[in-house]
């Protein structure tokens, strides 16, 4: 993965379609990474807690899969043409519907 990511437009409609759990993004995230959530936000130098799962693509790669990565407000509503750094380590999970379990 790369180090630095981009919010996507227009996935706000998106729904999780996970069948176990509860169906919000920040649960999907923690299912396809088997990882406990993160206190604080991932980007780089922010102190902000988590508060949503945010659909990003990465920066360097496919800018068409869309991602999962816990955010704050802050740095879900950066504009889209914004690159965003990340945590070093921080993990990436699909957000596409194949990857809901």
């Amino acid at each position: 993965m790369g180090d630095f990511v981009k919010n996507m437009d227009g996935t706000s409609g998106r729904k999780c379609v996970c069948t176990t759990g509860t169906k919000t993004w920040l649960a999907h995230w923690e299912r396809g990474t088997g990882m406990t959530l993160p206190d604080k936000c991932c980007a780089k130098g922010c102190g902000n807690v988590v508060e949503v799962g945010a659909h990003v693509r990465e920066d360097d790669g496919d800018k068409r899969t869309p991602w999962i990565i816990p955010f704050c407000q802050y740095h879900n509503k950066r504009p889209s043409s914004e690159s965003i750094e990340l945590k070093w380590g921080v993990t990436l999970c699909g957000a596409a519907k194949v990857d809901c379990s």
